[in-house]
């Protein structure tokens, strides 16, 4: 085997109760309404000075408005209490 691939992290498999639980811990924070759609999505980065995977939130008002937030781990690490204090931080708006 060689040594640059890492062994696979079952860890890292999507549960999809998990990411619903994301999305329902932010729906809660922001107080969303049944029109607003959250979206939770993770993404790898080989650039120099981000990190690795990352776990990006992104809250699609109904109003056309777009909220996003980054969180420096995988999808499988991230807890509430970590949504928590990246809702309470500025989001990136569009």
């Amino acid at each position: 085997m060689h040594h640059l691939i890492p062994a696979a992290d079952t860890r890292s498999q999507i549960d999809p109760s998990h990411t619903r639980a994301i999305k329902g811990w932010v729906a809660e924070e922001l107080g969303l309404g049944e029109d607003d759609v959250v979206s939770v999505m993770e993404a790898g980065c080989g650039d120099p000075g981000c990190p690795v995977v990352e776990t990006t939130i992104a809250v699609f008002g109904a109003d056309g408005s777009t909220r996003q937030w980054k969180l420096t781990r995988q999808r499988y690490a991230v807890a509430k209490f970590l949504v928590k204090q990246a809702l309470a931080q500025s989001p990136k708006t569009s």
